[in-house]
């Protein structure tokens, strides 16, 4: 079989942004890449599956206008037809980010809905399970939304073309990972954070350090994440940096940059804490369990805020992307659980963001019928750490608990735990991308024997999320209506919330 396919038609999107389309021998073909329905594609088969083929897209031939009706805002965004905004400099275009920019954003939430609907397609075909979906609620924002950013170092070279650009910084090039595209500002971080990226890029370009090269693994810069306040204001910055590699005159230049990064006026007016990551690792991380990180400036940390809820935002840290959309979403959960009436323990609590936010809703916008409190558990100490801090940061430590153990040996490790659930609201559980793990499932099930909660899942991943759903239906939870919200426009990805019973 030839290794090329000529013009094929996408039939559909599905998770993860991938195009379906049909083999002419009925296999499907998935189509990694970027994109749109009923356009047609010359594809790169990379894998042949018994069911289905595997391709990447070579070009793209023509589009159909009712789902190309958007505008291409980015110069450095990249599509196989060469559709693309003026930028001088191949090494500046080819960002894999924002891959829905021809789409307009009415279609994309319309997308974004049917994607969520499909994926309960199992549980809806049996007709005694009905669902209601609620219509999608659109992110307040839909660029300058992000309130972090990782940027890259690295190198640009291509042989074909002639070009050699060994100093970038900027996000991997599309289907070629040890290429940086060097871009000059992101449309979905703010203004101030693109301020102080400029800045910086420029002041270690100018420093006399080299960047980090994927393949040699030779060089100094690595990673640049910066980490806005959105609701604060305040600005957190952390260098990932490979210092094994420096000789003794770039350790001369090393502390001049240093000093420069502490005195500049302009990223002392701009920027709130200023940490440097020391990372040694080969894998493209901002570190590794051996990395070291010292603040250079400031608290190490800063703060943002959530519907007057404040939190403790540290390098490492998990918290909600997209302010004002999370800021959404928990309001949006704390009306779907309706009248609050006791504890609540959240599963996968990380630095706490969620169950504080809903204790601290209900005690300014309604009157508990029962005492109540945070009992959040997390695998990750160092998020529990901050759930505390957190918890401390709002008044509320003498309503919150936090334990670090696996959700379902908490109980075994924490026996005080069993006299804190009696009085259980609603448990919540807002797990990675992969889902919950079947032991997870069966250990909330049990506890549902024996007390009487709402159960609130939140997930970026409605596939998986649709797994665990039909799981705990097969164990006597209801499940009425499910809500999405998408918190990352010109993505594939969307949020969802449901509430079971």
């Amino acid at each position: 079989m030839k290794s090329t396919l000529n013009n094929i038609k996408v039939l559909k999107l599905w998770h993860g942004g991938i195009g379906i389309a049909l083999h002419e021998d009925g296999r499907k073909i998935l189509i990694k890449g970027w994109v749109l329905p009923w356009s047609v594609v010359d594809l790169n088969i990379v894998k042949r599956r018994k069911d289905h083929l595997e391709a990447h897209v070579i070009q793209t031939k023509s589009y159909d206008s009712q789902y190309a009706d958007g505008e291409v805002f980015c110069p450095h965004f990249f599509i196989p037809t060469g559709i693309s905004a003026q930028h001088a400099g191949t090494e500046k275009i080819g960002c894999g980010g924002c891959k829905w920019q021809l789409m307009s954003y009415e279609k994309q939430l319309q997308i974004k809905q049917q994607l969520v609907e499909e994926s309960f397609g199992k549980i809806t075909a049996k007709k005694e399970k009905k669902i209601r979906f609620l219509p999608i609620i659109g992110s307040p924002l839909t660029r300058g939304y992000r309130n972090k950013i990782e940027f890259s170092f690295g190198v640009y070279i291509s042989e074909k073309e002639q070009l050699r650009a060994p100093r970038c910084c900027g996000f991997h090039k599309q289907g070629e990972f040890s290429k940086i595209v060097d871009v000059d500002s992101c449309w979905l971080i703010s203004e101030k954070a693109n301020q102080v990226f400029h800045l910086l890029k420029q002041t270690c370009f100018n420093s006399g350090l080299p960047t980090y090269d994927q393949k040699t693994h030779q060089g100094f810069f690595r990673h640049l994440v910066i980490r806005e306040g959105v609701n604060t204001g305040e600005l957190l910055v952390n260098l990932s940096v490979a210092e094994h590699t420096l000789t003794p005159e770039q350790k001369t230049l090393r502390e001049q940059l240093q000093h420069t990064f502490s005195t500049n006026p302009l990223l002392r007016e701009q920027i709130t804490s200023f940490v440097i990551t020391a990372n040694a690792s080969l894998a493209d991380t901002v570190r590794n369990e051996q990395s070291k990180s010292r603040i250079l400036r400031g608290k190490g940390s800063i703060e943002e805020m959530l519907n007057g809820v404040r939190f403790r935002v540290s390098p490492f840290s998990f918290f909600q992307t997209n302010t004002h959309g999370a800021e959404k979403l928990f309001l949006t959960a704390f009306t779907m659980l309706g009248d609050f009436e006791g504890n609540i323990l959240d599963l996968y609590c990380g630095t706490g963001s969620i169950g504080l936010s809903l204790l601290s809703l209900s005690q300014k916008t309604s009157s508990p019928k029962k005492e109540s409190g945070v009992i959040g558990i997390e695998i990750v100490e160092d998020a529990i750490r901050d759930a505390n801090i957190n918890a401390e940061l709002n008044g509320l430590s003498a309503f919150s608990s936090f334990y670090a153990s696996p959700a379902e040996k908490a109980l075994e490790r924490f026996p005080e735990l069993a006299g804190k659930i009696k009085n259980l609201w609603v448990v919540v559980i807002d797990p990675p991308r992969d889902g919950l793990h079947k032991n997870v499932i069966e250990w909330i099930s049990n506890l549902k024997k024996e007390h009487h909660f709402k159960l609130l899942y939140i997930s970026c991943n409605s596939v998986t999320m649709a797994r665990d759903v039909e799981l705990f239906l097969e164990h006597g939870f209801d499940l009425k209506e499910i809500q999405p919200l998408d918190l990352f426009p010109y993505t594939h990805h969307c949020e969802c919330i449901w509430v079971l019973s």
